[in-house]
């Protein structure tokens, strides 16, 4: 999976709708720097709307009192419960009123601070194609969600779309609005840079810095990348002079590289100097890497700028915080690979074709001169006619790669992220295997699945055990449930005895299971394990997780029964921390079954033998509970009895 492509907008922090300046902070995300609109575009809408909406009854307050609370929950990562929140609450107002507006700002606002920018813009384009001009929607609202679809366009890399739209609104604008203005003009260089206009990019920050005079640092930051990708390096050390971030340092080193590129070996030392930092973040590391990557080609070093080239690949999930034009893709190791390789081959005087030769002499200087021995495999792999040389030098290649998690990953990008060559096809089967682990822990389901694809039986060696509960984990998290529910059950019938480990480890695939609500085929899947004859500590959970799909299910008698089981399993007593909590749920349960005779029976236990103050005000404030829903039932009951007399 590419890494997705991410822009800053720190620098946009202006209210499109309200006009006012906001400070800039750097690093800011896009929530942050497309301030919401306030109160004064609501109130202007208000007198249009008052002509086909009735007025609205709830102070303005108390919405605005609401939204707080949901930009809080955005803020903690909850930002799915606040934009259900945001729809229930929508619904009750006028569509298209002041306090409609108010939810719908914040919906987009939540949106983006999630980074779905498509679903922005086809929210945008509803709005834009639903509201009436004039009454329904007024001009400054429309030019709003119209900026927050170029950003969003903008984002998802359409840049040509979102400058077209931006100099719409521009245009329609007529610099009435300095602050709006500005806005624009900072949409539309950042839309040249990623259309690679340097040019185009750089004489629209002269102009804009000529008009408003902004002279903050991620303008300056921004200045600099464009410099840099006109080929002017030269005019970035004085504009990052007074900057001090890594950010900007990284700037300055790689701009020093490129104009003085004889002084490499100057650069090289003081980017190693940086990457020294152990707190430094892996944003921060790729940034200097790659300024080490170019140093070193200016060094003509390409040993080292393969080693650093590694590194970047390596580092391809986090954040380009210099911007995807100071990257490293696979194809660029590739190609590095190839020139270090043929040099070898000069240097040791191989002949083109000799490919057991080739073979013999880099694994002899593996062990002192990898990154050589890479490329001489590179040759062959790339250039060999003979498909038994060809997949024995990617093995051999693959196999000086992965003895490291982060070595797995360049594999991984070498072989799946190369639209020159290479394929999954190419790496061995254990490199695969290996794979899929490693793309289910960095949360890569697409590299995990086309992994697992790849792979028609476990490799030597490896337990079909083990192979069947990779595959089924991937079918499910894939959205595959009855293949991978399938594959889980085929994993226990060749199996003669079940170790603790392997049943950890098939749970961990029944509780996926569990998470997407898939709860009787959980069941199901609990069944075919022998519990009975399992220690204490895998029978008590087992029962307890059985438990919890039977009360997700509504089948709260069976769910009390299950919970009791797990309280009584190791423990007949039924008093330690983990039985507590059981019966705990299971009072619960029998509640929610009604069966409340049992369920006051259970909390009175607990209640004998909890230790705890604040558990034991809970247990009472439960039997009060109980004892209020048995009167309700009972006056419930009478009612009926009278009505039945009467009729």
């Amino acid at each position: 999976m590419r890494v997705q492509q991410i822009l800053f907008f720190s620098c946009l922090s202006v209210s499109v709708l309200n006009g006012s300046a906001a400070a800039e902070p750097v690093g800011a995300k896009l929530a942050q720097a497309t301030a919401l609109p306030s109160e004064p575009p609501l109130e202007q809408h208000a007198d249009s709307q008052a002509k086909t909406s009735e007025p609205v009854q709830q102070p303005q307050s108390l919405a605005y009192q609401s939204l707080e609370q949901l930009s809080e929950l955005t803020d903690i990562g909850l930002a799915g419960l606040a934009m259900r929140m945001i729809d229930q609450q929508q619904k009750r107002y006028p569509e298209y009123g002041p306090d409609w507006y108010a939810f719908e700002f914040r919906y987009f606002q939540t949106l983006s601070a999630q980074e779905h920018w498509e679903e922005i813009i086809q929210r945008a384009d509803r709005l834009l194609a639903s509201a009436e001009p004039g009454t329904q929607i007024t001009p400054k609202i429309a030019r709003w969600v119209r900026s927050q679809k170029a950003i969003a366009l903008l984002q998802l890399g359409q840049a040509e779309q979102s400058l077209r739209l931006t100099r719409d609104l521009l245009w329609e604008g007529r610099g009435l609005d300095r602050d709006r203005t500005a806005f624009w003009r900072r949409l539309i260089v950042r839309a040249y840079l990623q259309l690679d206009y340097a040019e185009d990019a750089n004489r629209a920050l002269r102009r804009y810095r000529r008009d408003y005079g902004d002279n903050k640092s991620d303008w300056k930051l921004l200045q600099a990348q464009a410099l840099l990708r006109a080929e002017r390096p030269a005019e970035v050390a004085d504009l990052l002079a007074d900057e001090t971030s890594h950010k900007a340092r990284a700037l300055r080193l790689l701009a020093g590289a490129r104009s003085r590129p004889d002084e490499a070996e100057r650069y090289v030392a003081d980017t190693k100097s940086q990457l020294a930092d152990t707190s430094l973040t892996q944003a921060q590391q790729r940034a200097y890497f790659y300024v080490l990557y170019e140093a070193h080609l200016h060094n003509k070093d390409l040993i080292a700028a393969a080693e650093a080239a590694e590194q970047l690949l390596a580092l391809n999930r986090s954040q380009a915080m210099l911007g995807e034009h100071f990257t490293v893709n696979a194809d660029d190791l590739w190609r590095l690979y190839l020139r270090i390789g043929e040099q070898a081959g000069n240097r040791f005087k191989l002949l083109k074709g000799n490919d057991q030769a080739w073979h013999q002499r880099a694994s002899k200087i593996q062990d002192q001169e990898p990154v050589r021995a890479r490329g001489m495999f590179a040759v062959v792999a790339l250039t060999t006619l003979d498909q038994n040389q060809r997949q024995r030098a990617h093995q051999a290649l693959v196999g000086s790669l992965t003895d490291t998690d982060a070595g797995l990953e360049v594999a991984n990008q070498l072989y799946t992220q190369s639209d020159r060559v290479g394929s999954a096809d190419d790496l061995p089967v254990e490199v695969r295997y290996r794979l899929v682990d490693h793309a289910l822990a960095v949360g890569d389901l697409t590299l995990a699945a086309t992994m697992m694809a790849s792979l028609s039986q476990p490799p030597e060696g490896e337990a079909l055990f083990d192979w069947q509960i990779r595959k089924a984990r991937v079918l499910i998290l894939q959205g595959s449930h009855a293949q991978g529910e399938a594959e889980l059950r085929r994993s226990l019938q060749d199996v003669e005895e079940l170790s603790a480990d392997m049943v950890d480890r098939y749970l961990q695939v029944v509780f996926d299971l569990q998470t997407i609500q898939r709860h009787q085929q959980a069941l199901e899947l609990f069944d075919l394990l022998p519990i009975e004859s399992m220690g204490d500590k895998l029978r008590r959970e087992i029962y307890y997780w059985k438990a919890e799909s039977n009360y997700e299910m509504e089948r709260y008698d069976q769910a009390a029964m299950l919970y009791m089981q797990s309280a009584r399993a190791g423990d007949h007593s039924m008093s330690d921390l983990w039985a507590q909590s059981a019966r705990f749920k299971a009072s619960d349960a029998l509640v929610k079954a009604k069966l409340y005779d049992d369920a006051q029976h259970a909390y009175s236990e607990l209640l004998a033998i909890t230790p705890s103050d604040a558990r034991k005000r809970l247990i009472r404030q439960k039997l009060q509970h109980i004892r209020l829903l048995r009167g309700n039932e009972a006056d419930t009951a009478g009612a009926q009895s009278n009505e039945r007399l009467s009729g």
